[in-house]
């Protein structure tokens, strides 16, 4: 690859960080501020990726599947310098509907960021109804429609955000992702000033981003099947048959039919988990673009839990059921690391018309190298932590334990991760949601290791299913303890041994 290819590339690459940083330092929600719940990237105008942001997996990996959709979706609609339009239906983006995205164009390159806003209406705070069937009942589905025109928003902004608890924040965020949107347009204007197209330059470092994977994988194959608990006590399990040669080919077929609950997930989030493994698993520190992506191959059944019919809900399956899909993927590739939490540990908290919601961070995998660390957001998350000072600030709410979990990792030759257990006092009347699919069932471990704990959630000191939504008294006490992830190897009398046990309540 020639020099200049390789600075476009890369400038490419710092232009979608830089679009996250204006997006994060404008944004008011603590989810997008704090947690920084938002990804960035640049595409061409055949919906490949040119270079993305390393933030969010589940976002990164999907848009890919989702690209040509979503410029499908606004064809006719971004004419002009500083049209916007934004979308937010799950099977034009491949997420779910509290991610909002919006897109722009410069000259033949498109510019897009997604941003998952706390709240889009619908009956339940936060808009994921552990008891919608479709989307309707989940929120708002934003059809692609233009939200700005010269950078400035348009009326359909302020009418979009009439439909959510928290008006206020949610256009100040529309406009937080506009301003970034805006920010990458001028740098791919300073860009070719300086470079010439892009367009000259393109092919030519896509092809080395590919050359790199591709001769970065390790051949070999497997197979692995996860459970899923749903919300009525059953379960569903997701199948993957794993081939990895110069390419990569996951075939999920076998996975169970959709369900009557949020828990379904678009194509993409499988496309997602398979993306992000492979990264992880070869080049880590290596572009994130087309190159990667013509790489992996995807196979889901129509109607299946990860391939659902329009419109069926699928809140809860980019957070919960994409961590089993990824799950299955890291259990069926050879010589691969035990299974991570295999939840998000969703919490949303409603008072009065504010909205708040984050993910908590569970136990890190064990490879054969080494244990697994505690107190990661593992997998497709990649959130950061959110204070408890910040938190407490948003809501009236005391924290009363923030800590590990010690012991919740599952034992081996080298140790799962453990979790971490959160723990607050409402300090007035409150609506809760958590969303912990890891409640019945434990973490897998790899070559022997043993598996780690699942999560509990604890109202007043009574255990709740890992689905739950209620009310909390000004006085209750929620405590979350998330699950630990697998041990690796089985501990032999020459090797250091681990048990798991019981996390304290």
């Amino acid at each position: 690859m020639s020099l200049r290819a390789g600075i476009v590339q890369r400038a490419l690459a710092y232009i979608a960080e830089e679009m996250g940083s204006v997006l994060k330092r404008s944004a008011v929600s603590p989810n997008i501020r704090e947690r920084l719940d938002m990804s960035c990237a640049v595409l061409d105008g055949e919906g490949r990726i040119l270079a993305q942001a390393e933030h969010i997996p589940v976002h990164l990996g999907s848009l890919s599947w989702a690209a040509k959709r979503l410029l499908r979706s606004v064809e006719g609609l971004v004419e002009d310098e500083g049209d916007v339009a934004a979308v937010n239906d799950p099977y034009i983006t491949g997420t779910h509907l509290n991610d909002v995205t919006v897109i722009t164009k410069y000259k033949d390159l498109w510019i897009v960021n997604k941003a998952h806003h706390v709240d889009v209406g619908g009956p339940v705070p936060g808009s994921l109804n552990p008891k919608a069937r479709t989307l309707y009942e989940e929120g708002v589905v934003i059809e692609p429609q233009l939200v700005a025109k010269g950078w400035e928003p348009l009326s359909s902004a302020k009418e979009l955000a009439k439909e959510v608890r928290d008006p206020k924040t949610f256009e100040a965020d529309l406009k937080a992702q506009i301003a970034a949107l805006r920010t990458g347009h001028a740098r791919l204007r300073e860009l070719e000033e300086r470079y010439g197209s892009v367009e000259e330059y393109k092919d030519t470092f896509l092809s080395s981003s590919r050359k790199l994977y591709s001769e970065a994988l390790k051949e070999g194959e497997g197979e692995a099947e996860v459970p899923l608990e749903l919300p009525d006590g059953g379960f569903a399990k997701i199948r993957v048959r794993l081939k990895v040669d110069r390419e990569v080919e996951a075939d999920f077929s076998g996975t169970s039919p959709q369900v009557p609950f949020n828990l379904n997930a678009v194509e993409g989030v499988a496309y997602a988990a398979v993306a992000f493994f492979v990264k992880a698993s070869t080049v880590p520190e290596g572009p994130v673009d087309d190159g990667l992506y013509s790489l992996i191959k995807v196979k889901t059944e129509e109607g299946s839990l990860l391939n659902p019919r329009y419109p069926a809900a699928v809140g809860a399956g980019n957070l919960e059921t994409s961590q089993r899909a990824l799950e299955a993927v890291v259990l069926a590739a050879p010589e691969g690391p035990s299974a991570g939490p295999g939840t998000m540990s969703n919490l949303i908290l409603s008072w009065r018309r504010k909205v708040y919601y984050e993910t908590n961070a569970g136990g890190g995998s064990a490879v054969v190298s080494s244990d697994g660390e505690n107190a990661v957001q593992w997998g497709m998350t990649n959130t950061m932590n959110t204070p408890i000072e910040v938190l407490e600030q948003e809501m009236p709410v005391l924290f009363t334990e923030y800590s590990v979990r010690r012991g919740s990792g599952g034992g081996g030759l080298r140790k799962g991760g453990d979790g971490v257990v959160r723990e607050l006092v409402a300090l007035d009347d409150m609506e809760f949601t958590v969303i912990m699919s890891r409640f019945k069932t434990g973490s897998k471990g790899a070559a022997g290791g043993g598996e780690g704990l699942p999560g509990r959630v604890l109202l007043d000191g009574r255990e709740l299913p890992g689905y739950s939504s209620g009310r909390l008294k000004k006085g209750s006490k929620l405590r979350l303890e998330t699950p630990g992830s697998g041990g690796y190897g089985r501990a032999s009398s020459g090797g250091r041994r681990y048990s798991g046990r019981r996390g304290s309540s």
